[in-house]
């Protein structure tokens, strides 16, 4: 078996069984290989939790490439992209939160490389665009504005105990705060776009 079937492999069972209940010998048996020979491509299981959590977000990231490439402008973009990711949130914070208990030095490497990517650069210089197209405020403070964003949505998806007492599900509370944070940095254009966009999506389900 090929090392990138095997990183595919064991990606899925990471993210359906959880990083730390899944072993060595699970992953073997699952693909069908002898542990041997799973430790002649991996030095040992961190290399091969490093590589699939590795795979599972490039899996994403294209995902979300594919899903702007097709929108028809930088919010749209945005919409598509902000919806998809809220179906991963659950899973990409159980997996980091495994990581920072149990795999300490992946969960480094891996977040280092992160911030090397910059993807609220990225996001600050999406905002940027949209205000050039008209759907955007010119006269926001798009850096304290990303930064309001991220530590709202990482308090979301921690305080659990919050969302309770709304009855309401991380992915529901998330949705809300996105369209919100967007309404509010929002032209007239760009809060009919959003209108529209969300009863398109209504009407899909």
């Amino acid at each position: 078996m090929q090392r990138e079937d095997i990183v595919a492999a064991a990606a899925r069972m990471f993210v359906e069984q959880g990083i730390k209940a899944v072993r060595m010998d699970d992953i073997a048996r699952q693909i069908g290989v002898s542990k041997r020979t799973l430790y002649e491509q991996f030095e040992d299981k961190e290399e091969l939790i490093y590589q699939s959590v590795s795979y599972f977000a490039a899996e994403q990231d294209r995902t979300y490439a594919e899903l702007a490439a097709g929108a028809q402008n930088v919010l749209d973009a945005m919409l598509r992209v902000f919806s998809e990711m809220m179906n991963f949130t659950e899973i990409n914070h159980r997996m980091q939160t495994n990581l920072q208990r149990f795999y300490p030095k992946v969960y480094e490497r891996i977040a280092a490389e992160h911030r090397c990517r910059d993807g609220f650069g990225k996001f600050r210089l999406a905002l940027l665009k949209g205000v050039e197209e008209g759907f955007f405020q010119p006269d926001v403070d798009f850096d304290l504005a990303i930064e309001m964003l991220r530590y709202s949505v990482e308090g979301l998806v921690v305080r659990r105990d919050v969302l309770r007492l709304c009855d309401k599900t991380t992915h529901e509370a998330l949705i809300f705060l996105i369209v919100n944070f967007l309404r509010g940095i929002s032209t007239p254009k760009g809060m009919r776009f959003i209108d529209e966009f969300i009863e398109q999506q209504r009407n899909k389900h």
